[in-house]
């Protein structure tokens, strides 16, 4: 994957309107997450951080966090 396409995968699972959506784009995306992935992942969230938007800062780690572990489980 290159940090282009994580950072697409990101936009779209940030945008998500629903849980419904959100675990929907998950599953379709969840067996191309790669290191490259949360790499720029854990990058996005350290600048929401910085910018002081704390709240989708965690949102997004939260997130990560349930990839991770769908990811250990495939």
């Amino acid at each position: 994957m290159t940090e282009e396409q994580a950072h697409d995968i990101i936009r779209q699972l940030a945008a998500a309107q629903s849980r419904e959506e959100l675990q929907r784009l998950m599953g379709r995306y969840i067996s191309v997450c790669d290191d490259v992935f949360f790499s720029v992942l854990g990058d996005v969230v350290e600048q929401r951080r910085s910018e002081g938007d704390e709240l989708n800062a965690r949102k997004l780690q939260e997130m990560g966090n349930a990839m991770a572990r769908l990811r250990f489980m495939i």
